[in-house]
Formats: C-alpha cells, sequence, structure tokens
C-alpha cells in the first residue's frame, strides 16, 4: 500500500469527523451541516496509529469507500474554494468502536440538513430509513440500489436505481427500439430469472401501443443446450437478444456463443450488471452491438469537469480515479449546494437541476401500492442506455 493511501487511512482512523457544527440548518446565516457515512473500515487497518495488516495492498473491501471518500474530499475542496456555508462530517460506516444504531442516536447528528450514506447492506438501510423518517431529515442512499423494508418514507431517496427500475427501464427502451422486432429473451433457471420473465410477461399484458414480441429460451449453466438460442438467429437481418438474467457470467457466455459466428448480426441487451463486464470490451466480441443500462454516467457527461478530476487526481494519488470517486464527488457537491439553497424545504426540491454536474438525476415518487397516499420512497429514474460495440461508445439515449 503507498504510503499516501496509508497516510489517508490514518486520518480518517483518528478524526472521523471532518468539521461539527451546532447552528440551526434553517437559519440561512450560518452553515448548513451534512453528515456523510463511507464504510472505510479503517479499525480493521489499523490500531490506534499503528497499521496491523501484514499485506501492502489494501483489502477489496476497504477500496470502494476509500475511493468514495477521496471523491467527498475533493467535493469539500471545490466547495471550500466557493465559500459555500456547509460543515460536512464524515463518519466510518464500519467503526468498531460505535454502532450505527448509536452513532445516528448522538447529538453530533442534531441540527443536521441532509445524510449520504454509502450504505452496504439492508440491517443499515433500515436503521437509516428510521432515522430520515423520525428526524424528518433527507437520506441519499448512495451507492445501495435497494429499499427493501422502506414505506410510507418520502425522506428516503434510492439514487441507485433499483432493479425493479433498471427492469421497467429496459421494457420501455425495448418497446420503442426493437417494439416492431423479434426478440429472443434468453434466460437460465433460477428465482431471479423467474422473476424478470414474470415481470415482463406482466408488462407485456397491458403493454401500449403494444406488447414485445418476445421468445423465451432457457438455456442451462453448461451451455450444453445453447443450440436453442442458435436456432432462433436469422442470417438476413439484425437479430436482438434479451439476456433476462443478471449473472454476469451467463451473459458473457452468452455474448460468447453469438460472436462465435460472424454471419450472423446481432444486438443483446443485457442487464445493468453488465456495465461491470470489461470483458464485452474485447476485440472478440467485435460483431456484437452491447446494450446495457445504468444510472450513473461520467466518461462522456461535461467533459471538461471529467477531465480536472482525472488531473488532480491523478497529481494527488498517483492513478486514475474509479468510479467511486466521481459518485463521491458529484453526490457531495450537488445535494450539498442544493441545501444551501433551499434549506428547511430541500425534500421538495431535490430534483432542482441547478447544481448539476454529470447526471440528470430524476427523482420520482414511488407508491408500492396504488392506495398509498404518501411515497414510500424517492427513487432516481433518470437511466442512461448504452450502445457499444467493440469497445467503442456508439450511441448513449
Amino acid at each position: 500500500m503507498s504510503s499516501f493511501y496509508r497516510f489517508v487511512l490514518l486520518t480518517i482512523s483518528t478524526l472521523c469527523i471532518v468539521a461539527q457544527s451546532h447552528s440551526q440548518y434553517y437559519d440561512t446565516s450560518k452553515p448548513v451541516k451534512v453528515a456523510v457515512f463511507i464504510p472505510l473500515y479503517a479499525d480493521d487497518v489499523f490500531n490506534g496509529t499503528s497499521y496491523i495488516l501484514d499485506k501492502e495492498n489494501l483489502p477489496k473491501n476497504v477500496l470502494p469507500g476509500l475511493e468514495f471518500y477521496n471523491g467527498v474530499m475533493m467535493a469539500i475542496d471545490s466547495l471550500n474554494a466557493e465559500g459555500a456555508k456547509v460543515e460536512i462530517s464524515i463518519y466510518d460506516l464500519k467503526q468498531n468502536s460505535k454502532s450505527l444504531s448509536a452513532l445516528l442516536r448522538s447529538s453530533e447528528l442534531n441540527n443536521v440538513g441532509l445524510i449520504i450514506a454509502a450504505i452496504t447492506n439492508t440491517a443499515e438501510l433500515k436503521l437509516f430509513a428510521d432515522q430520515a423518517l423520525n428526524k424528518n431529515i433527507p437520506l441519499i442512499s448512495a451507492t445501495y440500489p435497494n429499499y427493501v423494508g422502506v414505506s410510507q418514507n418520502p425522506f428516503f431517496v434510492v439514487l441507485n436505481s433499483s432493479f425493479q427500475a433498471h427492469l421497467q427501464g429496459l421494457y420501455k427502451h425495448m418497446q420503442r427500439y426493437y417494439g416492431s422486432q423479434n426478440i429472443i429473451a434468453v434466460t437460465r433457471k433460477g428465482a431471479t430469472e423467474d422473476y424478470v420473465k414474470n415481470y415482463f410477461t406482466t408488462l407485456n399484458k397491458s403493454a401500449r401501443p403494444g406488447p414485445l414480441k418476445l421468445k423465451w429460451v432457457t438455456v442451462d449453466d453448461a451451455f450444453s443446450n445453447i443450440n436453442l438460442l442458435q436456432n432462433n438467429l436469422d442470417s438476413t437481418k439484425n437479430n436482438v437478444v434479451f439476456v433476462a438474467s443478471p449473472l454476469e457470467r451467463f451473459g458473457l457466455n452468452v455474448v460468447e456463443s453469438l460472436s462465435l459466428n460472424d454471419s450472423y448480426r446481432t444486438t443483446t441487451i443485457g442487464m445493468p450488471t453488465w456495465d461491470n463486464i470489461k470483458e464485452l470490451d474485447k476485440p472478440k466480441y467485435g460483431n456484437i452491438e452491447i446494450v446495457f443500462s445504468t444510472p450513473f454516467l461520467y466518461y462522456s457527461q461535461n467533459q471538461s469537469l471529467s477531465s480536472l478530476i482525472n488531473k488532480r487526481y491523478k497529481d494527488k494519488y498517483y492513478s486514475r480515479p474509479s468510479d467511486m470517486v466521481f459518485k463521491g464527488f458529484e453526490m457531495i457537491y450537488h445535494f450539498t449546494k442544493l441545501l444551501d439553497k433551499h434549506r428547511n424545504n430541500l425534500v421538495n426540491n431535490l430534483s432542482d437541476k441547478s447544481f448539476t454536474l454529470f447526471n440528470q438525476f430524476m427523482l420520482e415518487p414511488v407508491r408500492l401500492k396504488s392506495t398509498s397516499v404518501k411515497p414510500d420512497f424517492l427513487e432516481n429514474r433518470k437511466l442512461y442506455f448504452i450502445k457499444k460495440q467493440g469497445g467503442n461508445v456508439k450511441s448513449i439515449i
């Protein structure tokens, strides 16, 4: 591990709070308060000021949180440079000295006007959701694409769109761009895959202007019956294949089998998990169009700011920033500026586009039951559909 990263973690382990204030956040003459919770695992790396790991490289579970933290600190630098009236506190979500429930009950969070959390599991989600509802404080769930157990809570915001939101978005996308074509929906046996199939079947029953022309093909995990897919391909036109499983290895195997025959032109539509499959950019899959959805897009939006972040990060950390760095930067800057602008009325102005950096967040109220008067939560329903071929981006919708 580089000495700089060790210094960063040491700083985090000894100073969990960047800034404190006892001000009232609705007083426009005083700074607004933001609490940021990040899974840093500092206590697993340090005992006091002593580094306790035998290995030089940091554990994989530490890196995403550390990179998010680096993005947060870059945003704080930008806010300071602007003279923004904000005070931001950072807490290690995985600290051993104090439980999350105790942290949320502490006086340190008095007068906080916004909580931003990189939640990692459903237990944490429940604690944060309850805190937001009890205190009437907007809570941005920055990275966890789930809302299980959350209801009647308009203060809880799912920024990383849920699986259900992606399925709905994929259906509408296919309706618009492939609605007149036959679509081969390839799947496997599994509970999640059954859910996807049932979800699409239900949407097809009431679809307007018309249902998707889906033909379902089930392939086993050994791909011994892959001919069921291949027999449905047509060499005289472009084939549309929907991979109805979030399992990354299954999706990659489908693309692999489709790429073996150059006589077929194919557009393969996958799950949001495909954003993580770097192998899909390999030249050997160059004859396949790849389409997938994502709520976060950083490599083509606001390229001047993206270049600046890349340069500053490389100068300071001697590496390229990951998407977690950009998320940390964007979420802290964007929502802190909104809090500073709207103060005690932030919850009704979360969709304000005044301080958009990269992504056009579309926060919509979600009601899990049609009879619900109050929204169960807010969710980012803005999805970008990326079309790539041979590792090159062909279009973004």
